[in-house]
């Protein structure tokens, strides 16, 4: 179900937001709901998939950080 929602924002605020709506092709509505899914994900947990899917093997490590032991640890705990 719908609700409407009123919001008070700068008029330069909402001239960037339709012209992003309109770029993607989309109402400001949906735009504006897919921003406050963003921010607090149904259920309050992000989708891990999404999120493992985004990040994973973005960031290379090093192999001589692995010497710090501090490192090592984070990666045996977190790494699988």
């Amino acid at each position: 179900m719908k609700t409407k929602l009123t919001l008070s924002v700068s008029a330069k605020s909402v001239q960037r937001a339709k012209a992003a709506a309109r770029r993607r092709g989309v109402p400001l509505s949906q735009l504006v709901e897919e921003h406050f899914d963003r921010l607090a994900p149904a259920g309050g947990k992000h989708d891990s998939a999404e999120f493992f899917r985004r990040w994973q093997g973005a960031f290379k490590l090093d192999p001589a950080a692995l010497k710090d032991e501090r490192v090592a640890a984070i990666m045996a705990k977190h790494v699988r």
